[in-house]
Order: C-alpha cells, then structure tokens, then sequence
C-alpha cells in the first residue's frame, strides 16, 4: 500500500445545488458513486440547519439518553469500556429512543439523494451518531466493508451517508476508502476484532462489535475530507474505514443508511434491526 496521502474532493457541488429538502446530483456523480463506491458533496445542510441538531448529538454522546443498554458503546473498545474511558462514541438508532429526531433535515435530504442514486423503494435502515474524542489515536475504524456485518438478503444495495457535524481531515480521522474495491467479485473475509485481550481464533460476533478485513497489497487509500454541513457517501461493498483523531477538538459524524424496503423487511424478518441489543444467530444469517 502506498504511504502517499490522497485526498478527493467535489469542488462543483454546493448549496446551490438546494431547492428545499432536495438536493439535485448529476448523472456524472451518480456514474461515479456506482463506478468507485463513493461520492462526495458539499454544502448539504446550512449551518442553521446542523445547529438544530447539535444539541440531540451531544445529548447521545454524552450519554444521557437512558436505557440504551449496548446501543451507546465504543466502537473502538469491546462491550463493557467504562463510559469515562471511551474514544470512539457511538449512540445507534438515536430517532428510535427520541421520535423527535424522525423526518429531521438531513433525512429529508438524504431521502432525496438516495432516491436519485438508486431508482427504487429507497428507505431509511438505520442511523447512529459517531464521535472522536480529542487525541484519541485508537479512536478508530477498522478497514472493513459494511456488508460483512450484515445479514444475507437478496438485494444488497446500501447508500450510506455520513453528515460532518465538525470538520473532518486526515488530522481528525476522516473517512478513507479503496475506490473500486465495491466491484470485487466477492466480498472479503471479515472477522471479529480481538481487541488484544483474548485468543483471535476464539473470538466471535458476540465478544467484539467491531470487523476487521486483511489488506492487499495493492490497495491504494484515499481520504474524503469534508466541512461541517458536507457529507460522503459510500456504497455496501467499498472497503473503507478511519484513523484516530490526533486533534485538539472532537470529530463528530451522523451516519444514516438507505437501503431497498423490502430488504429492510427481509432483515427485520431474521430479527436484525442494527441495534447491538438485538440477539441474533450469526452463524445462520452472516453472509
């Protein structure tokens, strides 16, 4: 792999591109997303806008909403990390615990994104709210692809998008990504992390949240900065991940995924609802 930083950006998206709730791409961007597995745009949500939701993050994060039970967690650490000690907070499912996050801006305008990439029942799967503490170099994502953590279903595609509620760069551990590896004829082998602590060989889905995939040799990363109000978004199969945050400030992100209705229903159906609280065979459902 090569140690080169390469970073991507979108310098023709932007605001004027918004009308409402709705967000126009152009079929070059959508070509590109379908072709390499991501896509970058620029000025999604105002700062008004992301201000509304700054309070309901900071709610998540700091854990005051209750009874959430493994759905606030660290990511980067296994089930169990005293709250105190951890550096990548994750709060999933934030509408579900408070409706009054249902409908709000960014899935208004994600919907409209999502509905002209893929030309059919696009709809909303899941959400979470991520964040780095500061100086927190293990506050990370492990290489991986979304779909290794997810149950088998006939129709696979997934839009994942990922709001910057602060500004994310290389610094602060921005989203990077191998383009084209979402056209790997298969998918590659993901296993649990083993956090250090136990045997890699004994570990399994229940012990540890968090996959991890071996690199190729030829895998070439590349960062997707992005200013607060921005997002990326990345398709089900590209193999993506993120470093640490070696700033002094947090990196905070709202990710929200869309995927077909009726795989949706279909992983209801098995009891999959993406929460961590959920009981789930992986042995009969993982792919």
């Amino acid at each position: 792999m090569h140690e080169t930083i390469k970073k991507a950006g979108n310098t023709d998206s932007g605001k004027h591109r918004r009308t409402g709730a709705t967000y126009r791409i152009t079929p070059e961007e959508i070509r590109k997303y379908h072709e390499l597995g991501y896509l970058i745009l620029n000025d999604v949500l105002t700062e008004e806008e992301v201000a509304t939701l700054d309070p309901w993050f900071e709610h998540f994060v700091t854990g005051k909403e209750p009874n959430m039970d493994k759905d606030f967690c660290d990511m980067s650490q296994p089930y169990g990390t005293p709250v105190e000690a951890f550096k990548l907070v994750n709060a999933m499912l934030p509408s579900k615990y408070r409706p009054e996050l249902v409908n709000n801006i960014f899935f208004q305008l994600a919907q409209s994104i999502a509905d002209q990439l893929y030309e059919g029942d696009a709809a909303m799967d899941y959400e979470q709210f991520l964040a780095k503490k500061p100086n927190k170099a293990q506050a990370e994502f492990a290489m991986h692809q979304d779909l290794g953590y997810w149950p088998k279903t006939k129709n696979t595609w997934t839009a994942t998008f990922s709001l910057a509620m602060s500004n994310a760069d290389v610094e602060n551990g921005c989203l990077q990504v191998v383009p084209g590896s979402n056209k790997e004829p298969e998918l590659r082998q993901h296993r649990p992390k083993d956090y250090g602590h136990q045997d890699a060989e004994t570990v399994s889905r229940d012990d540890s949240h968090t996959l991890v995939i071996d690199m190729k040799d030829n895998d070439e990363i590349l960062y997707l900065p992005v200013k607060r109000g921005s997002i990326t978004i990345h398709d089900e199969r590209i193999v993506h991940g993120s470093a640490g945050n070696m700033t002094d400030e947090w990196r905070k992100t709202y990710v929200m995924a869309f995927r077909d209705a009726n795989t949706i229903a279909e992983e209801r159906a098995l009891g999959f609802t993406h929460s961590h609280n959920d009981v789930v065979d992986w042995e009969k459902i993982i792919l």
